[in-house]
């Protein structure tokens, strides 16, 4: 939880899942709605983070940047 607490402002994606995934386990069935909660906010950064990778493909293929042969 202090790890967590450390990153939350500025948090690097899959550190931040991991932690946030570690803390799920670790509070298991003494907190189900923080398990709940900590398990939606691991996956909504990873969400976040491969729609990021996936419009920044696109707009390097829209202004002509891919690499050719494809």
């Amino acid at each position: 939880a202090e790890a967590l607490a450390w990153i939350g402002h500025f948090p690097p994606g899959s550190l931040y899942a991991q932690l946030c995934q570690l803390l799920a386990m670790a509070l298991g069935d003494r907190d189900p709605v923080a398990t709940a909660g900590l398990l939606a906010e691991s996956l909504g950064v990873t969400m976040r983070h491969q729609l990021l990778a996936i419009v920044h493909t696109r707009a390097r293929w829209v202004t002509g940047l891919a690499p050719s042969g494809g």
